[in-house]
């Protein structure tokens, strides 16, 4: 009861959380109710440059380690396509001959301190343990040492002692400049952009805007035609990196439990049930009606949830009583409901996500390959 409870305020806040970062004509009426959150916003970037000047004068030294590295990451809170941007980095960089290995923090993983998740070979630890993104790139990725720890200068100099590595790939590494980086990919949400373009905790911003000029690199991901505008206030600030558009594309439909593959075309006119827990529920929500998929009911937790027996229950008797014909998750989620056994039976599948760069993947990976190497 007490999980429920707590979802239920969790979800609440994350929607009035968008609510407010992401209204970009707020009255004045919204003014004054948010200006304690404006003057918060104030102290948060007061302390930012501060980190960020110490940094680039040099009173605070970043670390380099013995080989390439290339951070992969955000300027604002919420999912951007990090994952699915890693492992096309980290697979193409593979197959071009580099020996590669990814590292993440692990976000709200149950583990302490470093951890291999992944040798390349075996995956030694769970979800939980890993986090969920670290584990599902171990999962899909061959031949890639997947290895997690908050401080990423000390697990990088960890895995060069383990393992023979030419890249390092910073998983959610934007704001990490304690580690010197050779390339800084940069992630934007080209759907909601730089919301207000205000810092935390009155906008969604995790640092100001001119950050940007780090990045060499840009990747405008879920582009549409509006990305015109956010590709012209990004030249406006940085006009130097290379600026790039994706969408997501479903690669896979997958039975949840047996792995079986499935035709996509499964879902065209079928009734679905959306079923995720994840940053932005409404990009889902977009693949599956792209899909043909009938939404006949969504149900949606807080990122990163871990969902119980009883739950998953909850959820299969839901899109029982809406006239289901399939409950469709996501591979984040997968990972988690895959070890539960539910009484009640209904097709549950999952899809597996890549990035569709409109034949501009070559581009893409010589402009990474001439960044580490410049």
């Amino acid at each position: 009861m007490t999980k429920n409870v707590n979802c239920a305020i969790k979800d609440r806040l994350e929607r009035l959380f968008d609510y407010i970062a992401y209204r970009r004509n707020a009255g004045f009426f919204h003014q004054v109710l948010f200006s304690p959150l404006y003057l918060l916003s104030l102290l948060y970037g007061t302390a930012v440059k501060v980190r960020l000047a110490l940094y680039s004068s040099g009173l605070l030294k970043a670390g380099r380690l013995g080989c390439k590295v290339v951070s992969v990451g955000n300027i604002t809170v919420g999912g951007t396509g990090k994952t699915p941007t890693v492992e096309f980095i980290s697979r193409n960089l593979k197959e071009s001959g580099f020996r590669v290995a990814i590292l993440s923090r692990g976000y709200r993983r149950t583990g302490k301190g470093i951890g291999i998740v992944s040798d390349g070979n075996e995956i030694f630890l769970g979800p939980e343990e890993a986090g969920d993104e670290p584990y599902l790139l171990a999962r899909r990725l061959k031949n890639i040492p997947v290895l997690v720890g908050t401080d990423r200068h000390e697990l990088g100099r960890f895995a060069l002692e383990r393992f023979p590595l030419d890249v390092i790939v910073l998983d959610d590494g934007f704001q990490h400049i304690r580690l010197k980086r050779d390339l800084d990919v940069l992630l934007v949400d080209g759907e909601k952009g730089f919301g207000n373009g205000y810092l935390l905790p009155r906008g969604p911003l995790r640092e100001p805007l001119s950050g940007i000029k780090r990045a060499g690199i840009v990747l405008i991901n879920k582009a549409s035609v509006e990305n015109d505008e956010i590709a012209g206030s990004i030249r406006k600030i940085h006009p130097v990196p290379a600026l790039f558009k994706s969408s997501y594309r479903v690669e896979k439909l997958l039975s949840l439990w047996s792995g079986e593959q499935k035709d996509l075309g499964r879902l065209s006119g079928a009734k679905v049930m959306a079923l995720s827990a994840i940053a932005n529920p409404s990009s889902f929500l977009n693949i599956l009606s792209s899909m043909g998929g009938e939404i006949v009911s969504e149900v949606s937790f807080p990122d990163h949830y871990s969902y119980s027996l009883k739950e998953l229950e909850e959820v299969i008797e839901k899109a029982t009583v809406a006239g289901a014909d399939y409950i469709v998750t996501t591979e984040k989620d997968a990972v988690k409901l895959e070890q539960l056994e539910p009484k009640m039976d209904i097709p549950i599948y999952y899809m597996e996500i890549g990035l569709d760069m409109h034949g501009e993947e070559q581009r893409f990976m010589e402009a990474v390959i001439t960044g580490i190497q410049g």
